[in-house]
């Protein structure tokens, strides 16, 4: 059974969605809040950590946070995810952009630039206390043989979930992977059965 999770940024967002099973903190949605704007770049990690520690004290669901692109290079990309855990993430999201990520005009990380960053994340979190998930921003601009090798990548570096940003049911449906499916701004009520989690 597919299990829904609702975008939060503030505590009452969590008060007003406390029948949702699990959470997710969106840089794009933290950046309007605190910059007037979606463009996630705006945000320093260390803002989204401090905003994920108050939703973690009011809540013991699940939390998905979105780490960006790391916040710039694998190094920094290591402590961001040091950091996320200790301010209390249960999932860790590593998109596939290049650093600043953009919300409206996404600009694409090489396939190296990406596996560098994820193997970063891999080796910096606890597996007792998070789990690293990549989130793919780029379907437009590399289609399904891109996505597939940049799921496959994930796999092979011990990700275990992928979330899936814009991409068609009938692509999904076309993926051979055994990680974690969630979906993001999904067009249809079609879910594609391998796909766990729908984030609203």
């Amino acid at each position: 059974m597919i299990q829904k999770v609702a975008k939060v940024c503030m505590v009452p967002d969590i008060l007003d969605q406390s029948d949702a099973q699990s959470f997710y903190l969106s840089g794009s949605d933290l950046a309007w809040q605190l910059c007037g704007s979606h463009n996630e770049g705006l945000l320093a990690a260390s803002e989204c950590a401090r905003q994920l520690s108050y939703l973690r004290i009011k809540t013991n669901k699940l939390l998905f946070v979105d780490a960006q692109s790391g916040f710039g290079n694998p190094l920094n990309t290591y402590f961001t995810v040091k950091e996320f855990e200790h301010h209390g993430a249960d999932v860790i999201l590593i998109n596939d952009q290049q650093f600043p990520s953009q919300t409206k005009h996404p600009q694409i990380a090489s396939i190296y630039s990406f596996a560098g960053r994820v193997k970063a994340a891999i080796d910096a979190h606890n597996q007792q206390n998070s789990s690293i998930w990549v989130k793919l921003d780029g379907y437009s601009h590399y289609q399904l043989d891109g996505l597939q090798k940049r799921l496959i990548i994930a796999e092979k570096l011990g990700v275990t979930g992928a979330l899936l940003n814009s991409v068609p049911a009938e692509e999904i449906n076309k993926l051979k992977v055994n990680l974690k499916l969630g979906i993001l701004n999904f067009e249809t009520k079609n879910y594609p059965a391998q796909v766990k989690y729908f984030f609203e």
